[in-house]
């Protein structure tokens, strides 16, 4: 009885030690972006994978939503789904795995060996970015300022990771720094700024735009169909809006807003001082 025990227990650790062989083959002694944190021997049939994710190899498990995938070797989706950690079973085989956390994307082949389920934690190195877009003593208006972030350093310059609606919220980003453009909805006023995104930080960047508030309003019929047309002084279209207003925000210069109205235009020229607003307003 006492040698059985024994053989079992030999047996286990026999399989513990190929089972952690069979990892270090995929991901090395140390990997920075994903790492085997325990090790189950179980049942046949009952092998797979337990994932998670971290933002720093020293950080938490992160429980909001991750965009996790997971491919056959062939890439057949097997899995996909939004959910902070994934429990899956899986038979003996290679996987592509897949986590997206905003921007910030992490992917790597595991081999589930027979007789394992295997634990891992992807480590994101990433940070979050918060974007505050202003206009001096103005406030923009209802259409707010589209964000673009792009990508700087040796690998990926200029290449757009992530873009959206400033007010948004948090942008979670690969550490690294970044260029950041804030384009007016309507108008041409356009801020740019650098930045630098740290793991397992959230960082704040301000971005101010040199620019000033147009205030178009059409005063007559509230049922006319008013097109405007704004161009600075060097004859350039800036803006092309319908309506019997617009609101624009432009850099600081000289305009003529054009609002035609059936077959009568309307002209108007008008100065832009940054961060006030002015009201133009044309009628018949």
């Amino acid at each position: 009885m006492h040698d059985g025990v024994t053989r079992a227990r030999l047996f286990r650790r026999g399989a513990e030690r190929l089972a952690l062989a069979a990892i270090l083959l995929v991901f090395g002694p140390v990997m920075a972006t994903a790492q085997p944190v325990a090790v189950e021997v179980v049942k046949p049939g009952r092998e797979g994978l337990e994932l998670t994710a971290r933002l720093t190899e020293d950080g938490g498990l992160i429980t909001r939503d991750i965009a996790w995938t997971i491919r056959a070797a062939d890439g057949e989706i097997l899995f996909a789904s939004e959910t902070g950690s994934v429990d899956i079973s899986l038979p003996p085989g290679d996987y592509t795995v897949e986590a997206a956390y905003g921007a910030a994307i992490e992917a790597h082949t595991v081999s589930v060996p027979e007789r394992v389920r295997l634990m891992v934690s992807f480590i994101l190195k990433a940070g979050g970015l918060r974007i505050d877009v202003g206009m001096g003593e103005t406030a923009f208006p209802a259409a707010r300022p589209q964000l673009r972030v792009f990508a700087l350093g040796s690998s990926g310059t200029g290449r757009l990771v992530a873009s959206g609606e400033a007010g948004g919220g948090i942008i979670r980003l690969p550490e690294g720094r970044y260029r950041v453009e804030s384009q007016a909805a309507e108008g041409n006023a356009l801020a740019v700024a650098d930045v630098t995104v740290k793991a397992g930080r959230l960082s704040t960047l301000a971005i101010t735009h040199r620019a000033g508030l147009a205030r178009l309003a059409f005063v007559g019929s509230p049922s006319a169909e008013v097109r405007w047309d704004v161009e600075d002084a060097g004859g350039t279209l800036v803006a092309s809006e319908t309506g019997l207003g617009a609101n624009l925000v432009l850099v600081p210069g000289t305009y003529t807003a054009r609002a035609a109205v059936g077959p009568e235009l309307l002209t108007a020229t008008f100065a832009i001082t940054a961060g006030k607003a002015r009201d133009i307003m044309l009628g018949n």
